[in-house]
């Protein structure tokens, strides 16, 4: 696993990281297969609220479990009549009445991996308070004995989805339990025509299992090559800046804060955040398949290709671009068979992220299952008092 035998894995106290990072191809097959199988029960639920013109429907969740909202809105809102929202649960939770309506249908998607997390639970609290009957309760997590689940059993209004068992990271960092997380979501607004949505990941899933059994060895020496990057940029076009945004957090939480880390879209760059470029910082430009996003990433890559000094930038594709490759630093091609909308991109591209984060935490001898061993960020938030909250 990542050339490594498993006794080397937990000498470097990293075997959870790595091995919930090379699981996913197989984890988002199984994440297809339960969803299909439970079609009809989620069109019962969701119906009521779906067929609402007027509806809302908000994603939520805090850190990683809120860039799967952030990742998935836009490209849900083309399926819903545009009525999707993200919203960080440590923002609803806080004031909910800038982001809640007590008086829409509201369908709210709360992702959680553990499903305990203190925002998981107040934001239930706060929804059910503002929107009264009107909220409908999606949970999506991959803990069956999590709060969020307990609670789905105790009401008629909620509606549990408990993923494959070891999607439930044992990692501090979550890898398996965002993307199946985001799979699993995605197909709940393509049950209509969810056969031709699995038929979409087919390559992705294959390609994917290429990447982490040998693709992997370029993210390998992208970091032993590149030694003294110390700052990273993950740029990516609509769904995939959520992409980059959990992009950016693994290799933050992985290398305990070390490594300093931004994202942006590809045209937001410029605006400023470009400023955090500097001879040790390594970019990363996620690519779109639709030929109209990818012209505006071309020409941020070839901007910086020609303003390069010791800093280095890599593109990473779902198919061959010998211009764009000739270009950048590094590579990565997916070589997908077909092209692909950026939502379904996310799933592969994730998997560099992971895999660099992974190997910069070994490079500073960090230990990837507990980079924070002293316990002041900790795998599931501790510390937070949630108050009494009363609609105003």
């Amino acid at each position: 696993m990542f050339g490594k035998e498993k006794s080397t894995w937990e000498e470097l106290s990293g075997i959870f990281t790595a091995q919930e990072i090379y699981q996913q191809p197989a984890t988002w097959a199984k994440t297809i297969a339960q969803i299909k199988n439970e079609k009809e029960a989620l069109k019962k639920f969701m119906e009521p609220v779906l067929s609402d013109p007027d509806c809302d429907i908000v994603f939520t969740g805090a850190g990683t479990s809120e860039y799967v909202g952030n990742a998935l809105y836009s490209y849900v809102n083309r399926y819903t009549g545009y009525h999707a929202k993200s919203y960080a649960s440590t923002d609803l939770v806080e004031t909910p009445e800038n982001y809640l309506s007590r008086n829409k249908k509201t369908l709210l998607v709360n992702f959680g991996r553990s499903g305990n997390s203190p925002e998981s639970v107040g934001s239930v609290q706060v929804a059910d308070e503002v929107c009264k009957e009107n909220v409908y309760h999606l949970f999506i997590t991959c803990n069956k004995d999590g709060a969020l689940a307990k609670a789905a059993s105790t009401r008629d209004n909620a509606y549990d989805i408990n993923l494959t068992p070891e999607t439930h990271d044992q990692s501090f960092a979550m890898t398996s339990s965002f993307s199946n997380m985001m799979l699993a979501a995605l197909l709940c607004f393509r049950l209509d025509d969810i056969d031709e949505a699995a038929k979409e990941m087919e390559s992705v899933i294959a390609q994917g299992q290429k990447f982490v059994d040998e693709g992997y060895k370029v993210c390998e020496d992208l970091v032993s090559d590149f030694a003294e990057f110390n700052r990273i940029v993950y740029l990516g076009a609509n769904t995939l800046k959520g992409i980059a945004q959990e992009s950016q957090l693994k290799i933050c939480e992985l290398t305990a804060g070390t490594v300093t880390t931004t994202f942006d879209s590809p045209m937001g760059f410029r605006h400023g955040p470009k400023s955090v470029i500097n001879d040790e910082c390594l970019t990363v430009v996620y690519l779109s398949d639709d030929e109209y996003q990818r012209q505006y990433e071309y020409d941020i890559i070839k901007e910086m290709s020609g303003q390069r000094k010791k800093n280095r930038l890599v593109a990473v594709s779902s198919h061959a671009d010998a211009e764009i490759e000739g270009l950048v630093d590094t590579f990565i091609n997916f070589d997908l068979d077909a092209p692909k909308d950026n939502i379904f991109l996310g799933f592969d591209y994730i998997l560099v992220a992971q895999v660099i984060a992974l190997f910069k935490s070994l490079s500073y001898k960090i230990t990837p299952d507990n980079p924070c061993p002293t316990g002041e960020v900790n795998r599931v938030v501790k510390g937070v008092t949630i108050y009494s909250y009363t609609a105003k």
